[in-house]
């Protein structure tokens, strides 16, 4: 090759390097929709992989919910973004999309009360709305919902009570109880009761309704949980002790025949423990979406 052709390729790929990384970044989209289910607008996040913008392909999903306090952009501000960039880049998980709604502090549950309607406003409206709105596959094998604290909880309640709708469900640090709220210190239920279930489970707390969204207590009498792909962890050192509600949701899954996995690290409550163990969960839906 002659040094005026090797020079005229070199300018060419100064020239065209720009615009293929900037064509080969992943995007977020932060935007709002109807919900029908709640009455209202309500904002959401959408993480669109490298390459979404210049191919035609659809793409499986993780539908991801945030933790109490938290809102559709967390997931982002916490840095996930940057791992999940990361996983993708270097083969490690395939590309997909990550749909997170904003869920308030609603536990993902239709309010014993009847006031708000957080688990129809994700199934029923945000759901079907993502994959009108997106290139993301349809069928439940390639749809899975993930999340962390309040949004793990929402993650293994919904993909329980509604086993039909995904394949696999992942969460990290989920608010999981060790023991019936019954059994609780009356210390600790009224912290629970004040900070996190009245509006959502009642005051005091229908322990019936509570039983039936439950986690511990759905892995022992929901139907057609091996369908399922179940995977969840929890810090060690969570000072919330979930740890001890993540062994005995083990335990339970384990007598009644339901495979997952499971498994406690190093770490606390919250984003810098969740960036730790956030390939796990992406790399275990990547291998079963695959």
């Amino acid at each position: 090759m002659s040094k005026k052709r090797l020079l005229y390729r070199l300018l060419l790929s100064l020239v065209l390097l720009p615009s293929l990384t900037f064509a080969q970044s992943s995007s977020v989209e932060y935007k709002s929709f109807n919900s029908e289910a709640l009455g209202q607008e309500k904002q959401f996040a959408v993480y669109l992989p490298a390459g979404y913008e210049i191919s035609d392909r659809a793409y499986p999903a993780v539908y991801f919910l945030h933790g109490l306090f938290g809102s559709e952009r967390r997931w982002i501000e916490r840095g996930a973004r940057k791992v999940l960039d990361q996983l993708i880049a270097d083969g490690s998980v395939m590309p997909m999309v990550i749909a997170m709604p904003d869920g308030d502090n609603s536990f993902y549950v239709n309010s014993v009360r009847g006031n708000a309607a957080y688990e129809d406003y994700i199934l029923n409206d945000f759901i079907p709305f993502i994959e009108k709105t997106y290139r993301v596959k349809p069928e439940r094998s390639s749809r899975a919902i993930s999340g962390v604290s309040m949004g793990g909880y929402g993650a293994l309640m919904l993909a329980m009570r509604h086993p039909d709708l995904f394949s696999a469900s992942s969460a990290h640090s989920a608010v999981l109880l060790p023991l019936p709220i019954s059994k609780l210190s009356p210390r600790l239920l009224q912290s629970f009761q004040s900070r996190f279930f009245e509006a959502v489970f009642g005051k005091p707390i229908d322990e019936a309704y509570w039983s039936e969204h439950n986690p511990v207590d759905l892995a022992q009498s929901a139907q057609k949980l091996d369908t399922v792909h179940w995977y969840f962890d929890c810090g060690t050192e969570d000072r919330y002790g979930f740890f001890l509600g993540a062994a005995k949701l083990h335990e339970v899954m384990d007598s009644a025949g339901v495979p997952h996995e499971y498994g406690l690290y190093p770490g606390g409550h919250g984003w810098d423990y969740v960036k730790t163990t956030l390939y796990r969960s992406m790399a275990f839906h990547s291998k079963h979406f695959e």
